[in-house]
């Protein structure tokens, strides 16, 4: 095409065409594509139909739609107005919410260079995401890919406090490398912008410049959460029910996320609980599911349902009770697994590998006095180190799926088989059970991080 259909040096002409795309399929976008023959057509919809072909249907995008040839650059895709492109799915979910189907995937990263560049603002990371052309089509698993229809586009640009954070993530994953760990770095580390793993499995690993160890090919991305926030309120503009801790954006220029937060819980430590019920008015008992959650709104100051930037970011609260001693009184459970699912799974792809990979957990500790009373004891940011993800949880998972296989139900990995990480029944009662691949009726089970682990991991005062 000799003359575009937009200008390309103006971030709104790009956008006003682009509202060309809503409400049509990728299939449409091909069929309009006059410069296509019979003959090219029929091995384009071949090609671009194939499941496997991943971010084939942004390509169809730039290449049929914008008529730019496609690129591995370093620089935004319209480079002469700054916009990137992205092409990025979403689905509906059975009660009719709105989510992101996955992470928004920026750049690679390379070990060998990108530690260079200290400042976020000058590297090729914030090209990518500062001015994004966001155009989201609906996943739907039984339809062909070509089917899928374009509903929303949008020009968007990082809200000022987002970014404050992104620039602190990205200093996480840079100062990493720069320390010769790059081998331990993992998306739980930051809170939006992530370092996903990127390759086929774990044999894709690269050098990195300051340790001789390889490292997983990993990429620079927006993480699923941050996704689905930013769908429902920025683009969507769905009613607000969620309220930030962060009410200026000012306050993390000095401070991170997790330190502005965690600053918000030190005054109330070593305070009874009971007087704590009290003091923010929670209704229900104190070992109710909720009162931690509730408690943790009351010291945070948020009314609100939902907290903002635990939304974004992936956090979830968990409530660890500890004996006079300091030892905790239960292991942590996790999601019940559905034995038909875990077999077919590969480690890198698994339900478990996605959960403690891509989750930052904020520890609510309490602890029982020496005269019974219960106190809050401290908070804490934790996730799971890389080194024990891929080691010895890896090969707890990995025996868990081969006993599944052989059928031995009743003798899944047990408590005093690792130091990490155990197999037990997670269920009601015995009638609470899922379908195994032979058709009987198991009884739930899920897995649970032992006692001396969290113990471990939670620390000194």
């Amino acid at each position: 095409m000799n003359k575009l259909p937009y200008t390309k040096n103006s971030k709104e002409s790009i956008e006003k065409y682009a509202f060309n795309l809503k409400e049509k399929t990728f299939k449409d976008v091909l069929l309009n594509d006059s410069s296509i023959t019979e003959e090219e057509m029929e091995e384009l919809l071949k090609k671009y139909n194939n499941p496997k072909s991943k971010g084939s249907l942004g390509q169809l995008i730039e290449k049929h739609f914008f008529y730019y040839d496609i690129n591995s650059k370093s620089e935004a895709d319209f480079k002469e107005a700054g916009v990137e492109l992205k092409v990025t799915p979403y689905i509906l979910k059975s009660k009719g919410e709105t989510v992101a189907k996955e992470r928004l995937v920026l750049t690679i990263i390379n070990y060998m260079k990108d530690y260079k560049e200290e400042n976020f603002l000058k590297s090729h990371v914030y090209k990518k995401c500062s001015l994004m052309l966001l155009i989201y089509y609906l996943y739907e698993p039984n339809k062909k890919r070509l089917d899928y229809s374009i509903d929303y586009i949008k020009l968007f640009k990082l809200p000022k406090k987002d970014l404050e954070i992104i620039e602190k993530d990205y200093k996480i994953i840079i100062d990493k490398i720069k320390n010769g760990k790059a081998e331990e770095i993992s998306e739980g580390d930051t809170n939006y912008l992530g370092a996903c793993t990127k390759g086929v499995n774990k044999n894709s690993l690269k050098k990195q410049p300051f340790s001789n160890k390889e490292a997983m090919q990993r990429a620079f991305c927006l993480k699923k959460p941050y996704m689905t926030y930013l769908l429902n309120n920025y683009i969507l503009n769905k009613e607000d029910k969620y309220e930030p801790v962060i009410k200026d954006a000012n306050i993390l220029k000095e401070n991170t996320l997790e330190e502005y937060i965690i600053s918000k819980f030190k005054p109330y430590y070593n305070q009874d609980i009971q007087d704590l019920k009290e003091k923010f008015n929670i209704k229900c008992g104190i070992s109710s599911k909720s009162f931690t959650y509730l408690l943790a709104k009351g010291m945070l100051e948020v009314v609100n349902k939902r907290i903002e930037e635990f939304e974004k970011a992936n956090i979830k609260i968990k409530a660890i009770r500890l004996n006079s001693k300091g030892m905790p009184e239960e292991c942590m459970s996790f999601p019940a697994f559905k034995y038909t699912e875990i077999v077919k799974e590969n480690w890198i792809d698994s339900k478990l590998y996605e959960t403690f990979s891509t989750t930052k957990y904020l520890f609510i500790v309490y602890q029982y006095t020496h005269d019974g009373k219960l106190i809050l004891k401290k908070a804490k940011f934790w996730n799971v180190p890389e080194k024990d993800l891929n080691t010895e949880i890896k090969r707890v998972w990995e025996e868990t799926q081969k006993r599944i296989r052989n059928r031995e139900y009743d003798n899944l990995p047990r408590i005093t088989e690792s130091p990490i990480l155990h197999v037990r029944p997670h269920a009601k009662n015995r009638k609470d059970t899922y379908p195994t691949v032979d058709g009987e009726q198991v009884t739930k089970k899920s897995f649970w991080l032992n006692k001396s682990y969290i113990k471990q991991q939670i620390g000194g005062e």
